[in-house]
């Protein structure tokens, strides 16, 4: 957006969606399918300019969650019809050759690593509803936690990695407080999920439902998306000055 004026960033005739920046802001990670209809992942300058360039591509649809904050990484979900989505990590440099991450026989969508990149934050239906986790990365230690505990999805970490917020069932946005030590024994803590404010979306359809909020670094402003039913008429409130306290993990 340039003196108001608007500008086309993908022009292939094909449907090109799910975009994910990098960290520095320079690059824009996209699915598309206009490869044999199914879903790769692209990327291409965010300004526009020079081509798309595949990133990545197999016969299953892919979906970017997240370029790591380090820019090292990019985690995508790829559904496999044997084993419903499944967590993938792309390395950024090197070979770029892709890496499960985590397969099961549930879905596990919304991949988010934290700011050190130790941790992957997670939704997976295994309990029989969407519920928030967090396991340790790279993959190899068996270990997980569960963060939400009556429901959740889309999580996201603040910036400095001691607190993941993610989405109710009932709408509202929730944060917890965690603690983390890396190492051969990881371990993880988390507080008590608390209410922060409902976000007035709408509940997500599909099983790659994507992030409709973003955090902002410091943790104290929201970018929300709504669309739709309800929230279509509801006045945009912008609060000031807004401060809370947070409980540390226990």
């Amino acid at each position: 957006l340039v003196r108001n004026t608007e500008a086309r960033f993908t022009f292939h005739a094909s449907l090109n969606a799910r975009p994910v920046w990098s960290p520095d802001g320079s690059r824009i990670v996209f699915n598309s399918n206009r490869r044999a209809g199914r879903f790769d992942l692209y990327h291409k300058n965010a300004s526009g300019a020079g081509q798309d360039e595949l990133l990545v591509e197999s016969n299953n649809n892919k979906s970017p969650t997240q370029w790591s904050w380090d820019g090292k990484f990019l985690v995508y979900e790829e559904f496999d019809p044997k084993a419903k989505n499944d967590l993938w990590v792309l390395p950024m440099d090197g070979d770029r050759k892709p890496v499960l991450f985590l397969q099961t026989e549930f879905h596990e969508i919304q991949g988010q690593l934290s700011p050190d990149s130790r941790w992957m934050a997670y939704t997976s239906d295994e309990s029989g509803r969407r519920e928030v986790y967090v396991r340790p990365f790279p993959a190899g230690a068996p270990n997980k936690w569960k963060i939400s505990t009556a429901g959740g999805e889309q999580p996201r970490w603040r910036r400095d990695g001691k607190e993941l917020v993610y989405l109710a069932p009932d709408r509202k946005l929730m944060a917890v407080a965690v603690k983390a030590v890396a190492g051969p024994k990881p371990a993880f803590e988390a507080g008590a999920p608390e209410a922060l404010f409902d976000a007035r979306v709408p509940p997500a359809v599909g099983a790659l439902a994507p992030f409709q909020y973003e955090v902002a670094a410091d943790g104290k402003r929201f970018l929300i998306v709504t669309s739709g039913g309800e929230t279509a008429e509801v006045p945009i409130t912008v609060v000031l000055n807004w401060q809370r306290a947070v409980t540390s993990a226990k």
